[in-house]
Order: C-alpha cells, then sequence, then structure tokens
C-alpha cells in the first residue's frame, strides 16, 4: 500500500486548508455536517443568551424575537454564507478575496474576524468558562473567575491545534448532552414553579424593547452565520451545507435559547448556571456545560486562525496559539474587572450584530449577482473560483465603500435593526457601485497578483 503524501498530511491536519480549496475526497456528508454545526455554533453562549432575554422580556415576546431574528434572519444568511464555502470550499477570508481583492480581504479579514471572533468572542466564551467555573467550585481562588478564565482559555486553544476533526469529533459528544441539559432543567423548572402556565404568566425582572432583543439574538449568531464557510466548506454539496444550517436555526437553536428563557423566568436568575443549581441538577451538569465551551471557543479561535493565516505567512495552528494567548488574557481581564457580570457579553454582541453584517452584504452581492449577472458565471462552483496563472486584484473598491456604507448604518442609523440595516445596505450599495463603475468604465480593481496554484499567498 502506498502511503499518503507526508506534505499533504501535514496541511491536512494542521493547516486544514487554511489557504487553498478544501478537496473533494477531504468533505463530509450533512450528518456530520449538521453535528459539527449545532455543536459548534449551540453551545453555553445560547444559554447565556436566553438569560439576557428572560431578564427583559416575557416568554411570548421572547419567542417572537427568536423566531425573527434568531431564526428567519440568521437562516438566510447562515444558508447563503455556507453554499459559499461549499461551492468554492474556501475559507471565509480567502473568499473574501473576490469582493474585497486580496490586500482588502487580508485586512479585514484581519480585523473583523481576527480580532472579533478569534480574539473578542473567544476571550467573551472564557470568560464564560471562568464564570461556570466560579459556580462549580465558589470561595477557591484558582476557580475564580479570572483564573479560571486564564487556564481555560489555555486548554482550549489545545484542541484548535488540530482543527475540523477535532471539531467533528467533539460535536458526537457534545451535542447529545446539550439537549439532555436543557431538557431536564426546563422539566425541573416547570414541575417546582407552577407549571407552563406560569412561565407564560412570569413577569421579567427588568425590561428590554423587542427591536433591543431581535438585534441582541441576531448580534448573537452573526458571526457564526457569516463564518459558516470556515465549516461548510467541508460540505460535499452546498445542499448539505444548507439544509444543515437550517435545521440547526430551526430546531436546535429555538430550543436552547428559549429553553433557557423559560428556566430564566421561574428561577428568577439570568445566570442560567445559578439556575441550573438552583433546580438540583448539580455540579456534574455544568461540567456538561464545560465542555460545551469548549467546542465553541475551538470554532471562534479556529475561524480567527483561518483569517491571522490569511494576512499573516504563519500557518495556522501557530496562529491559533498567538491569537489565543492574546484571548485568554483578555478573558483573565474582563474576568478580574467584571466578574460574573453580563455587561461585557451583552456589549460584545449589541457591536457584532452592528458592524459584522455589512461585509456579509458585500460578499453575498459578489457572489449571487455580480460574478452571475454582471461577469456571466453562472455556475456557482466557478464564481469563487482561484484559477492558476489568472490574474486578481490587490483592492476592490466596490467591495470596500459598501462594506463602509453598510457599517456607518449599522453603527449609527437607529432605527430598524443594526444587523439587517447593514447586510442590505452593503448589498444594494456593493450592486449599484458595480453596475454604475461598469457603465461609466470607471477603474475600481487595483493592483494585480497572480495565483500561482496550490497554497494562496
Amino acid at each position: 500500500m502506498t502511503s499518503p503524501n507526508p506534505e499533504r498530511r501535514r496541511r491536512f491536519i494542521f493547516d486544514d486548508y487554511s489557504l487553498e480549496e478544501v478537496p473533494i475526497t477531504e468533505r463530509y456528508g450533512l450528518y456530520n455536517l449538521f453535528l459539527t454545526l449545532s455543536a459548534s455554533f449551540g453551545a453555553i453562549a445560547v444559554l447565556f443568551a436566553g438569560g439576557v432575554l428572560g431578564g427583559g422580556l416575557n416568554f411570548v415576546d421572547s419567542t417572537i424575537a427568536v423566531l425573527t431574528g434568531g431564526t428567519t434572519v440568521l437562516a438566510i444568511i447562515g444558508a447563503l454564507s455556507g453554499a459559499i464555502g461549499a461551492y468554492s470550499g474556501l475559507s471565509t477570508y480567502v473568499g473574501w478575496r473576490f469582493p474585497f481583492g486580496r490586500a482588502g480581504g487580508k485586512v479585514l479579514g484581519f480585523a473583523l474576524i481576527t480580532i472579533t471572533t478569534g480574539i473578542g468572542w473567544f476571550a467573551v466564551e472564557s470568560w464564560f468558562f471562568g464564570v461556570v467555573m466560579s459556580e462549580i467550585f465558589p470561595h477557591n481562588p484558582f476557580f475564580s473567575v479570572w483564573a479560571a478564565a486564564l487556564w481555560g482559555g489555555a486548554l482550549m486553544i489545545l484542541s484548535t491545534y488540530i482543527g475540523y476533526r477535532a471539531l467533528s469529533f467533539l460535536s458526537y459528544f457534545i451535542l447529545p448532552q446539550h439537549v439532555w441539559l436543557v431538557a431536564v432543567g426546563l422539566l425541573l423548572a416547570i414541575s417546582l414553579h407552577g407549571g407552563w402556565g406560569a412561565v407564560l404568566t412570569a413577569v421579567p425582572k427588568s425590561h428590554m424593547t423587542l427591536t433591543a432583543a431581535i438585534t441582541d439574538t441576531v448580534g448573537l449568531y452573526i458571526a457564526g452565520s457569516l463564518i459558516a464557510p470556515d465549516i461548510t466548506r467541508f460540505a460535499k454539496r452546498a445542499k448539505d451545507a444548507v439544509i444543515a444550517w437550517v435545521l440547526h436555526m430551526y430546531v436546535f437553536y429555538p430550543f436552547l435559547i428559549l429553553g433557557a428563557v423559560a428556566i430564566v423566568l421561574l428561577t428568577g436568575s439570568v445566570i442560567i448556571t445559578e439556575d441550573m443549581l438552583r433546580l438540583g441538577m448539580g455540579v456534574g451538569v455544568l461540567l456538561i456545560i464545560v465542555l460545551g465551551q469548549w467546542i465553541i471557543n475551538t470554532v471562534n479561535l479556529y475561524s480567527g486562525s483561518l483569517s491571522f493565516t490569511n494576512a499573516v505567512p504563519i500557518r495556522r495552528d501557530y496562529s491559533s496559539i498567538i491569537i489565543g494567548i492574546i484571548g485568554t488574557l483578555l478573558a483573565a481581564y474582563w474576568g478580574y474587572t467584571a466578574g460574573a457580570s453580563l455587561a461585557p457579553f451583552e456589549s460584545f454582541i449589541s457591536l457584532l450584530g452592528s458592524l459584522l453584517p455589512a461585509a456579509g452584504g458585500s460578499v453575498f452581492a459578489e457572489f449571487y449577482i455580480v460574478k452571475p449577472y454582471f461577469d456571466g458565471i453562472k455556475d456557482p462552483r466557478q464564481r469563487f473560483k482561484l484559477e492558476p496563472g489568472k490574474e486578481y486584484p490587490e483592492i476592490n473598491l466596490v467591495g470596500i465603500l459598501s462594506f463602509v456604507a453598510g457599517a456607518l448604518v449599522g453603527l449609527f442609523v437607529p432605527i430598524g435593526i443594526a444587523a439587517i440595516n447593514a447586510i442590505l445596505v452593503a448589498f444594494v450599495v456593493h450592486i449599484i457601485l458595480a453596475y454604475a463603475f461598469r457603465k461609466a468604465h470607471i477603474k475600481y480593481e487595483f493592483g494585480k497578483y497572480v495565483y500561482r496554484g496550490g497554497v494562496v499567498k
């Protein structure tokens, strides 16, 4: 038997084809993809988001917020984004080279993903880890929020070193545990606190507007929706990627977040881990949450490392260590200054819900409108295709300007839902500018580089 090519094997294990198309022989089917997506994007952050909603809205309004923002909007965004990953086989950030240019894609990927997801989200989830551990082992300095965030973040870096295979392996264990966790917690809360009728009549302790709640639910998952190609590029078919994401958003996500809302409304604490302990579920249950933290933060750091590798000439496994250390230190700082307060979490998801969608709007416009209708590339597998010997621009001014327009609207326009505003404005502006510049024969692509095949430089 001929042994596999050592260099090819090394790239798969450590780099995960971070700078090239994933070969069809290394891709997976629908079942594996669904488990990986659901386990990766359905961990404790969703439960804490349910705590935020249950602390400010009743159950009916929370359901409206989740079904409009968390399912419908994000199902569409994630399906569109995931299909691009499956068609192209490219990571999110290599794909961004088409709407933004090589240099533009590198800079935006580094700013929006390496910093916000690879460092920011990793820090938030490591901080969550610290909160949970402090609940399990109170009054122990080693398990204080900041200390646990520090050593927990260090441990989470290890699995990221491996890549997609680690995510796929962990998902088979994590997903059933999360379902069991919420189901048992919900049944206990209902049986001990007045039944299902008490859920429907419960009054939250504070007030949150429905618009703010929808913005937060979108912000919670908007990063995951836009970086879905990092996972779906391993899909054998685009159909599998779309089905897996939609099933996750319409089945798994609502169950987790609304289950958490009901538990919070019945028990009174917005910190979901405290609620689990009050219900008598024991520390073993919290350890399940800890395992969930492990995989979601592996995804955060994994995507951040892919973006970092796209911007800086360094192996993905090494980049995961660098940005992981930064995120871990940030988490420890949050834990030291904010303790178990939800303030860092709420502020962060609000920022993501306002800023990141603008990039997605430009990407969608380029892939679904500009390439097929302006450039005549009907085959979706060829729209974001890197062809050896072909020239590509360093800067795509249309993509940059449309992103800026969408980001400004998302950040500063107070009307409507920030994430939806940003993605729609960027989408429309990208199409209008591409059409207008072409009609007026105005150059909007600057600089050139030639793709030589294999790993992208």
